[in-house]
This record gives structure tokens, sequence and C-alpha cells, in this order.
């Protein structure tokens, strides 16, 4: 009997033992279980300041460009990572190549170099000068290309500075500073433009140098002057200099104190200007005037009539609802108007799409195209930001022009910079197909 307690009382034991266990953390992680391993994630943690001795690392990068204007150039900048998938190597014309890199162990969030160079800006005389793994240094400019992709700067405005912590040794990338500007060292027109429009250019004034490539007008309200300047004196990658005054911001008295064909400095910031879709290169409003070929007296004359805008032939219309303007008709009636003038008068225009170049979109609610008496391209007229049927905005669901559609348009017409087109969204779609809605 006493065996039999004793053996009973070592059995209780040893089950209260074993369930014990249970509540006793094992020694190690067992297969599966996760709860106390916390997700990886997914994308690095953004690091580095885009210089030569700190570059942005690959999440820091696409962080910026993500933030930047769509289709706005960067500044000239650093960035670091690891050859993810190389998609192209040119070898021939341009000499470039288009591949993804990563940062370390974070596959899945790549960034696009596109049409970059090899080292030392030199292009590539080889598919195998890169390969998967390689650890490169790509400077240059960036873009988020059309705000969503993040990428170089394409046409070999990139190239890699270092390949596996290797330098090509001959090219010393240019520090993204703004250069040393004075009335001396005066920017070139295309200097100017390439700030603006890389969205660098700098806060301070600045002296920009050119030829007045368009009869100045005058502003008696301002009593300022807006012209245009370009580096060859003709009308091609002209630089606006808008409500600008004369030396040391006195005033101007009349158009003709400047002249078409003079060399100025002028001192004023850069800016872009848009307006409906439009942008304009400019020195802004209280710019100054600093010289005049070379000197710093103005020197007036008369300013010569504008050239008149020869009469297109074929010319139809008297821009009634009755009697709409053709193409040509509308051509002509706004080739009376002085450049920058829109009539204060709303005109009837009859004519077929030719061509298109901005659809109606849920964006703008208006569309660019051209039309012409048989919807060839052969005597057009541009109907420019336009509205839609009824003077209103085009939304989802409303019919969509298309090259061959017969239109009558109602509205305003302009001369923009010697351009004949309707007045940004100052005209509509009176008849689509001879229908009014």
């Amino acid at each position: 009997m006493k065996k039999i307690i004793n053996a009973l009382f070592l059995l209780a034991i040893g089950v209260m033992t074993f369930s014990s266990c249970s509540d006793v953390p094992a020694p190690y992680d067992t297969p599966n279980q996760n709860d106390n391993n916390p997700t990886k994630p997914v994308t690095a943690e953004p690091a580095g300041s885009g210089t030569e001795s700190d570059p942005y690392n690959v999440a820091a990068a696409i962080k910026l460009l993500k933030a930047q204007p769509a289709d706005k150039n960067t500044a000239p900048m650093y960035v670091k990572g690891v050859i993810a998938e190389i998609k192209k190597v040119d070898t021939g014309t341009y000499g470039n190549a288009d591949y993804y890199i990563i940062d370390k162990d974070y596959p899945n969030h790549k960034l696009k170099i596109f049409q970059s160079k090899f080292l030392a800006n030199a292009k590539f005389t080889a598919a195998d000068q890169i390969k998967v793994g390689d650890v490169v240094v790509i400077y240059g400019p960036f873009v988020n290309y059309q705000g969503n992709t993040p990428e170089t700067v394409g046409k070999g405005a990139t190239y890699i500075y270092k390949l596996n912590e290797q330098g090509g040794g001959t090219v010393t990338p240019p520090t993204p500073s703004t250069p040393a500007n004075t009335e001396a060292t005066a920017y070139t027109v295309t200097q100017a433009i390439n700030l603006i429009t890389n969205n660098q250019a700098p806060k301070a004034e600045v002296y920009v140098k050119g030829i007045i490539s368009k009869a100045p007008t005058y502003n008696a309200t301002y009593k300022s002057l807006t012209y245009y300047i370009s580096d060859d004196g003709t009308t091609t990658n002209e630089l606006q200099i808008f409500s600008g005054k004369s030396f040391n911001g006195a005033d101007f008295t009349a158009a003709n104190e400047l002249q078409v064909g003079q060399t100025v400095v002028v001192l004023g910031h850069l800016k872009a200007y848009t307006k409906n879709g439009r942008t304009t290169n400019e020195i802004d409003k209280e710019n100054k005037l600093v010289s005049v070929n070379g000197g710093t007296q103005l020197i007036p004359g008369t300013t010569p009539a504008p050239t008149p805008t020869p009469t297109p032939s074929g010319a139809k219309g008297t821009g009634t609802k009755i009697d709409p303007f053709n193409a040509l008709g509308a051509a002509k009636e706004a080739g009376k108007l002085a450049e920058g003038a829109t009539s204060t008068t709303d005109y009837y225009i009859k004519g077929k799409i030719s061509s298109i170049k901005y659809l109606f979109s849920k964006k703008f609610g208006t569309a660019t195209f051209n039309i012409s008496d048989d919807g060839t391209a052969a005597n057009t007229f541009i109907i420019y930001s336009t509205r839609y049927l009824g003077n209103k905005k085009w939304i989802e669901g409303d019919k969509q022009i298309k090259v061959g559609d017969e239109v009558v348009i109602c509205g305003k017409l302009t001369n923009y910079k010697g351009t004949l087109e309707t007045a940004a969204s100052k005209s509509y779609i009176y008849l689509l197909n001879g229908q009014s809605n």
C-alpha cells in the first residue's frame, strides 16, 4: 500500500512539473514565431545632404524629388546607390545608359538613372562598364518627371562621378553655388534663361546683358518700358524685361527711349511667369537699366512703326454669328491688333479642326487646337485655351473633340507676341458639328 501511495505522489509531482513549463519562455526563437520581431522597413532612412562628401542615398533623393514641382530640374547634386537593374547601355551615338539604383538591402525602392553618361562625363564604350551590384555616385540635375517618376535629367545631363569608390579623375564637377555675377560679368540671356528653367534663379538681383530684340512698349501708368532681349538680337530665345525702369530706377517718358538693336545691361530678379498655361522667362518688374551700348545715357530715336501683318488671301466673313470669319479672316482681324493687345469685341470663327495640341481636360476645362477651312494643315488659325459649349468648362462625360470636327468659336482675338490666336479662356465653342449642346 505504501509503495502505491508513493508512486501516486511521484506521478503528481511529474505532472505539475511538465505543465508549469508552458509558462517559461524558450531560450531561442521558434520557427514562424514573429511576434517579437518587427517587420523591416521597405525603404531606407533618408540620409545625406547631396554634396560630394555626403551624397544623398536613394531614399533621400526620392523624397526630395517627390516634393519638387513636376518637370522642374533640381540643381546638380550627388546621389549614391547600388545598381540593381540595367535597362540599356548605348555605346554608339549617345553613349549613355538607363538603369536603376537602390539603397543596399532595399531592393524595392528604385531610383531611375536615365540617359546618364559614364565616369568623367565620358560616353559609354562597352556594355560591361557597369554591372548589377556596382556602387555608384551619380552627379547632375534630377527631375520628378511628369510629377510621378523621380529620375535623372536625360540627354547626358548626369554622369557617374564614382564607380565602386573610384573616380574618373578627369572632370571636376562644377560647384552648385551661384557663380559671381557683376556688371562686368553679367549673365548672357541664355545663361539667365537656363537658371530660370532649371529652377536655379538666385533670390538676389542679377545683371543680364543682351540686345533689344523687339520695340519697347510704354506703360504711362507706371512710366516703365517692357521689352525683350536676346544674345543675338533676334526673336529666338528671348528674355522679357517686364515693366523696367531707366538708370537708377528713374522713370521712362516714351517708348523710343530704347531702340531695337541696342545692347543693354539690366539689373533685376529672374522669374518664370506663368499664366493660362504659358510661361514667360523674364526679369521681373522694378528692374533697372544699367547701361546702353556700354554707356550710361539713353540713346533715343524714332521707333519705326511695326511692320503691318500681310492680309491673308482667302479671308472671308465679318465675324458675326450669321457670317463667321474663316481661319484666314480671323487671322486678318487679329493682325490689326498691336502686339500683346486683345480685341474688345467677341467674334465668331468657323472651321474644321486640323490638329489638336491639348484635348479638353478635367483639370483645366479648356482645349487648344488649330482650325482651317477644310481640316488640313494649310491656312490655319489657333484656337487657344478655349472653353466648351455654353461657355462652360469641360467636365468628365462631355463629348471630346477630334480632328475633322466642325466648330464655330465665339470669343476675343489676340496678338500674342506676334502669334495670332483666340485669347486664353476668353472664347468658347458655340457650335460643335452643328450642335450647341
